[in-house]
Order: structure tokens, then sequence, then C-alpha cells
């Protein structure tokens, strides 16, 4: 057995006797190191991989994967490897989607018999690079699952900082838990996001291009956490959304787990197109569909007014063709708001609520269309038009498939609070406070800002500022054109020097729109500290995937985490 393989697929052998681990003789036992139960049914497409080994007597090889679409599964391209290294066959695998509990056996109800096994044309049996493989199984009920990080979400993820890479990705699995057993039941851990140059500069292993890191750099009460054997082809998302971006797949590491060295995750935002290419070869190809328009938070029309809403159409694929490509919308609001596609071919449609736009939508291609969206209730309201994109394929990244746009149909202004500290001293605090207008329609007259003022603390400037004093205080703030704001400094002192909460509220001679919180801004006020807080309105480990990787260090060997 060559060196690269001391345990070979590593992946988790399980006898048929309740408990019972085997492994080949050189293996390390599969295991989850720190991390929690899983809540129940919260990630519906998490897949247990159950692999036939006939080279094995009395078990199994285990394997996490990803469900990402009804007839597609996710995996390490390790994960469809026996002990001995030699391809798998798809009568030999089978997939649990969505249990919660670890199969111990091969039991029938749940189980799905996978269809074909389509492999990653450019994985490399010792570096580990591309390791990743699809699983084309019959068609599931299931319509949730993640989507495939798309190069943006990537690259926000990379360039954060290292607070915000803390606990910024998940894993999933039922490796062992550092006791000796298996989990019976799914667990979770949260790990520290490992940029690529600092992954380089931490690891013992040359980490390819197609590979990302994850580690646990900072364990608290001294409890390390990371994937490690029995969790392999299980996924790493942004997160902990029931539906998040996946970016990676489990791949290899450190035989010694949990050390604080990074571990392996395949990189899925640069494998899209060979997922795309694996699909096509599967015979059910998966497309990326998206709908954009201008980046505009919130339109405004005047009661019983008509708003049109340019939007785009796009196969954003990187060579799938998108059959159908079809537009279709919702609307909240009243009965008497109505919308009307302005679209090549559904124009005459005043009722319709989806719009095939093209019969075939080659990659890259687009079409560019409106929906005018009228208002007769002759009442202020804000509606939600939400405009989707479909195709005959299924999408593998359905979190850019909406762009939903609010729209104001109102005669009065939209009031926005925001509050800031800028200094503070032992017993002093500065505040400023931004009330704007944010319609470009409506004035505002008489605006004012007020707020109850904590105990033992006073307001120093409120005279000058015109501010009657009471409970609330109220400082005039004046009238406000559209699109138009105004800022007021607060200064407080206290004889308590403790941190306090502060709540702002903005009002005006006119409503404010029916269900906007943003007149409303919440801050804790900090005195003899470094602060630059601010609030805006109404503010207020251990997953499983098997581990590739390991590697002896003395002789450069990796191994896989299975």
């Amino acid at each position: 057995m060559p060196l690269r393989t001391v345990s070979a697929a590593l992946l988790v052998c399980l006898l048929t006797a309740p408990g019972t681990l085997l492994l080949a003789a050189d293996g390390p036992s599969p295991r989850i190191v720190g991390g929690n139960q899983a809540p129940a049914g919260f990630w519906p497409w998490m897949t247990q991989l159950a692999i036939d080994d006939p080279n094995l007597d009395n078990g199994y090889l285990l394997c996490g994967a990803s469900q990402i679409s009804p007839r597609w599964v996710l995996t390490a391209h390790h994960c469809t490897q026996y002990q001995n290294d030699a391809l798998a066959t798809a009568d030999r695998i089978f997939v649990y989607i969505g249990e919660t509990e670890r199969k111990g056996t091969f039991p029938q109800p749940g189980r799905i018999t996978v269809e074909g096994i389509y492999r990653h044309q450019n994985y490399n049996n010792f570096s580990f690079a591309h390791d990743l493989a699809l699983l084309r199984i019959p068609a599931t009920s299931n319509n949730q699952w993640p989507s495939l990080a798309d190069n943006g979400t990537f690259t926000e993820l990379e360039s954060r900082s290292l607070n915000q890479r803390d606990e910024a990705v998940t894993a999933l699995g039922w490796g062992q838990t550092g006791s000796g057993n298996l989990s019976t039941r799914l667990r979770e851990v949260q790990l520290d996001y490992i940029p690529r140059t600092i992954c380089n500069e931490r690891s013992t292993l040359s980490i390819p291009a197609s590979t990302i890191c994850a580690a646990e750099l900072n364990p608290i009460n001294g409890i390390n956490q990371d994937t490690c054997f029995g969790d392999s082809g299980g996924p790493l998302f942004i997160g902990e959304e029931p539906n998040p971006w996946l970016v990676g797949l489990t791949s290899f590491g450190l035989e010694n787990c949990a050390s604080g060295a990074p571990a392996g995750y395949n990189h899925v935002t640069t494998e899209i197109a060979e997922i795309e290419r694996l699909t096509t070869l599967g015979g059910v190809p998966l497309v990326d569909m998206t709908v954009n328009g201008a980046n505009t938070a919130r339109y405004y029309q005047p009661l019983n007014g008509t708003q049109i809403i340019s939007a785009t159409l796009r196969n954003n694929s990187t060579s799938n063709t998108a059959t159908n490509a079809t537009v279709s919308r919702t609307l909240s609001g009243s009965l008497t708001t109505s919308a009307r596609f302005d679209w090549n071919g559904c124009s005459a449609l005043s009722s319709a609520t989806r719009c095939t736009v093209a019969s075939s939508l080659a990659a890259g291609a687009s079409r560019t269309g409106s929906v005018e969206v009228t208002d007769s209730s002759g009442t202020d309201q804000v509606v939600t038009l939400t405009l989707s994109a479909s195709a005959d394929e299924n999408d593998y990244r359905r979190r850019n498939d909406d762009r939903v746009q609010e729209i104001a149909f109102s005669d009065n202004p939209d009031l926005a609070l925001s509050a800031a500290q800028q200094t503070s001293s032992p017993t002093r605090a500065r505040l400023t406070l931004t009330l704007s207008n944010r319609s470009p329609l409506n004035a505002a007259t008489n605006t004012g800002i007020s707020f109850p003022l904590p105990a033992n603390t006073q307001l120093v400037n409120g005279a000058e500022l015109g501010c009657q004093q009471g409970n609330p205080v109220f400082c005039p703030v004046g009238d406000l054109d559209p699109e138009q704001n105004q800022t007021l400094t607060l200064e407080f002192t206290t004889d308590t020097g403790i941190s306090q909460t502060f709540t702002f509220n903005a009002s005006a001679d006119q409503s404010d729109l029916p269900g906007d919180t943003d007149t409303e801004a919440d801050i804790a006020v900090q005195y003899n500290a470094s602060v630059n807080t601010a609030a805006g309105g109404s503010s207020g480990g251990g997953g499983a995937s098997l581990w590739l990787g390991l590697m002896a260090l003395i002789l450069g060997v990796r191994r896989r985490r299975n």
C-alpha cells in the first residue's frame, strides 16, 4: 500500500455489530473533535454515504456529502474509492438524505442507490487536488439545499478581518467525538476561516490551488475543534443558515486532528465549470440563473402612482444552456395593487405571474425587460415585488435567483434616524444623531428627536439646541426637504461613569411610512473608553467529513479524512 494511503481511503469501516468500529490495521480512528449535536431537520440536504466495499467482511465505508439538487449529491472524490484505492461502482454506494441518526448497516428505509458516479477529471490521488465527485440519484422531493458559493461571496469571506473570520464557517458530520466512538447523531462545528496566504504559511502540508482552509485558532476554555477522520466529503459552509453558501468539502489534514493546524477543504467556487461539465455528462445539467437590476433599496411613488422597474434575466452559467428561461413575480400589499410584465412575449398578459423569456438561453446570455407596478389603494403602503429566475434545469446557486424590491406609495416623508458616539471621558459623552428624509417626493415639517434620559444623566447642551426638558426630552431638528438630512450633536454628563443605553425616536408633523421602524435608534453609550460605536434605525465545532490528508511529518505522507 503506498505511504500516501496509510488507512487508504480513510473511509470509516463500521461493523454490523452495534458500536463496533473496524479500520485497516494502520488506520486512525475516525472522529469529530469538539462541536455539538446538530438540530434535527435543520440541514435536510445533509447526506450520509455508505459504501459497500467488497474488500471488507463486516462493514462499510462512511462519508458525508451534500444534496445540491433533486438529482445530484456532491462529495469528495476519495469518498468514491474503496479502501484499496480502486474506484467504487455506483451500485455499491448508498445515500441517506436528511437523516439525523447515523446508519449502522444498510437499512432499507430512506436508502437511495446511486445511479451514476461522475468524478473530477483532474483529481490527484496524492495531493488531493480537485477532491470532488458528483453522485446522480433518483429524483427526491426535498427542495432545500445549499448554494454553491460564487466569486463575490468567496472574495468577501477571504477578505474578512481576523475577528470576522472567527467561527465564520460550519462543518457537519458523524465522525468520532473524541471518546473513541462514532457519533450516532449528526454533529456541527463552527471553525475559523483561514485565508489562502495564511494557510500556506501555517500549514506543513502543500496546499493545492483547489483547496481552502479552516481550523480552530482560538479554542474557548481549551476545547479544540476540527473535522477529522470520518468526516470526508461533508460540507463546509458560511455561517449557520439552513440554506447556506457552500464553500468547501472536507478533504485532508494532519493525522493529529484539532492541533490548530489548518485542514484542507475542496474549494467549491473554483470547481463550478467542472460541476457543470459533470452534470451535463450525467444527463441532468445544472445552471445558474439570476435576475438583476438597479441597486435601489426603495422606490417612491405618490398615492395611486405607477413604478416601472427594469430587470435583466441572465444565465450566469459558465457553459450550460438554460431551457425555457423564465422570470416570475410575487407582489405583497393591497389587493388593489397590480403588476404587469413588459417583457418580450409577455406584455399583453396583464395577469401573468410567469414569463418565459427565452426557450433557450446560452451561458452568459441575458434578456432585459421591466415590470410595471400600479397602486390604486388610495392609502399609504410599502409593497414588495419579488422577481425570481428559473429554467427547466435545476439551479446550483438558488440564493441569487431572486430580486426583492420595495416600492413606497405615499404622500408622506420617509424618516430614518441613526446615532453614533464620538468621544467620551469618565463622566461625559458626545453623540451625533442624523435624521434623514429618504423620500425624493415629500417634505417633512417640524421634525424632532425625543428620548428619555437614563438615571443620573443630564443633557449638557440642550438649551443651545432648543431642546425641551421633560420625560422624554424633545430636541427640534426642523423641516427636512426631500432627500435632506440634519445632524444634532448631543453632550451628556453622568455622575456614575457606567455605560448606559439611550433610545432615540424621530417624529414629524406627517406620518411615517407604515411598518417603518427606522425612526428609532438604540445605542449603548460608554464612558472613559476608546469608542467608535454606531446605531441605525431599529438597531436595537466539529462537523463530520472524511479526512483525507493526514500527514506523517517525517515521511511527508498524507492521509485522507474519511
